[in-house]
Order: structure tokens, then C-alpha cells, then sequence
């Protein structure tokens, strides 16, 4: 299938930034790994899911997720979403913050205004876990419309919580989002939604994660979507995490996709 040249191209940015930042990060002294609170923390299947973690200072990670959805009345989609994450080094306030950028694209459907606008992203966990005291990690984000035929920009809040809870942890995850542009067609300009998930940590390198999502739609006048998620994240050496996962509307409504399957692959530099 050929894609739009904007939507094509956004690969050739890719590929600058991910040797720019790759040039950075093997410039400097990685630090001294993960913590302690990350590597029991982190999450990395193939979910909507936010864990607030940073990497081990001075890493750069390449995710790229690969996905299919299906939903009633509508062409089976599928998702490519490239993302690249960097964790600075320095003092413990860079050290707690990951910074990513996004080209999520949408096959199968021809051309999809909006699809491989670019999303950045600032994370920054304030505290780690300790003792009673949970983690709790924010996300700011960003759309701009750098892809195909795409309009306005958007801008997202996300707050995290985790807790260990015995061979695991519980997360909990709020988002609120300003939508601008005619990308979507009677697109709700205010949007709303929580997730939340345990992740069971069954063996040395592997976890399984279950969550619950509920969100508004993207459109004015269609119903929230529940949706549960499933994935399994495992450590195949230090560098490299693979992560399964699927999803399935549990509401009924026709604007919820019944189904959807991916995977991710993490690498880290």
C-alpha cells in the first residue's frame, strides 16, 4: 500500500532523531541501571497502560508497537506506533523523567487525516514508592499536526499511581485531553479517562498484567467505551523486552472495538 508522502516521510525524521539521540546516549556514562522501584514497576505489553517509570539514566529506548483492532461497522485497522523514550542523566530530577516522542500510524484504511502527526511527551515520576507512600508519576503530551492532511494540536494530562501489593503492583491511571482540528469529524473537544490494572510478576524477567479502561469516545454524541486488557511482558536479555497483549470491548456499543491483538517490542541502547 502506498501511503501520502507526509505519512511516508515521517519515517525519514525517525530515523534522524533515533541517531541523534542514539549519538547522545553513547556519549555519556549510562548511569547506574534501573532502580529498584522501575524494575518492579515497569511495564512494557502491549496496552494502553501507564507505569510512570524512567529507565536507567542515560538510556535511550526504541518501542514500537504492532497492532490489529476490529470494530462493528467499521474496517479492520491496523497500528504501527514507533517511540522513542530517553531518560537524561544528572541530577535525581533528570534521572526521574523520560522524555518520548511518537509517530502512531494507522494502515489498511488509505489515507487517514492525522495519521504520523508527531506526539512529545514529558514524563516525570515526583515520588517512588516507599513504604506507605505510592509512586505517583504525571504525564504532559502534546499532538502536532505533522501528518497527513492534519489540523490543531492537542494536549493531554495523565496522572499515575502504583502500589506493590503482594507478587505485584496495582496502577491506576487518570487522563484529560484538549482536542483541536478537524482530523475527526464532530470531535469531542474535551476528552476524559481512567484506567485501572495489576501486574502479577510470576517469574524472574516475566509478568501478566489485567486492566480495566474506561474513556469517552473521540466523537460528540457517542457513548464511553469499556474496554478490559490483557498482556505479558518478558525480559528476553537486558536489552530487549518483548510484550504481547489483547483487548475486548465489554459494553455492547457498536463505537467500542470488539477486539484488538499486538505486540511490543522494547529495545534499549
Amino acid at each position: 500500500m502506498r501511503f501520502p508522502v507526509s505519512v511516508r516521510s515521517f519515517g525519514v525524521g525517525l530515523v534522524v532523531v533515533f541517531g541523534g539521540a542514539l549519538a547522545a546516549a553513547q556519549a555519556q556514562d549510562a548511569g547506574a541501571g534501573e532502580d529498584a522501584v522501575t524494575e518492579r514497576q515497569s511495564m512494557d505489553a502491549f496496552m494502553s497502560l501507564e507505569d510512570g517509570q524512567p529507565s536507567a539514566p542515560g538510556t535511550l529506548e526504541l518501542q514500537l508497537d504492532f497492532g490489529w483492532i476490529t470494530t462493528s461497522g467499521e474496517s479492520d485497522a491496523g497500528i504501527f506506533v514507533p517511540e522513542l523514550k530517553y531518560t537524561p542523566d544528572g541530577n535525581e530530577f533528570l534521572r526521574n523523567m523520560k522524555l518520548a516522542l511518537t509517530f502512531p500510524v494507522e494502515l489498511g484504511n488509505g489515507g487517514i487525516d492525522g495519521n504520523g502527526d508527531a506526539e512529545f511527551a514529558w514524563q516525570q515520576r515526583w515520588v517512588a514508592e516507599d513504604g506507605n507512600v505510592p509512586t505517583l508519576a504525571t504525564i504532559l503530551s502534546m499532538r502536532a499536526p505533522t501528518g497527513y492532511q492534519s489540523s490543531g494540536v492537542d494536549g493531554t494530562f495523565t496522572g499515575i499511581l502504583a502500589k506493590d501489593c503482594g507478587p505485584g503492583t496495582f496502577f491506576l491511571n487518570g487522563w484529560v485531553k484538549t482536542a483541536n482540528g478537524n482530523n475527526i469529524e464532530d470531535r469531542r473537544d474535551f476528552q476524559w479517562g481512567g484506567r485501572v490494572a495489576y501486574l502479577w510478576r510470576f517469574a524472574e524477567g516475566a509478568a501478566l498484567t489485567v486492566g480495566y479502561v474506561h474513556e469517552t469516545s473521540e466523537e460528540d454524541g457517542v457513548s464511553n467505551m469499556n474496554l478490559v486488557e490483557l498482556g505479558a511482558q518478558f525480559e528476553i536479555n537486558e536489552n530487549l523486552t518483548i510484550g504481547p497483549g489483547v483487548f475486548v470491548g465489554v459494553d455492547g456499543r457498536e463505537s467500542t472495538p470488539n477486539f484488538g491483538a499486538g505486540i511490543r517490542v522494547t529495545y534499549g541502547f
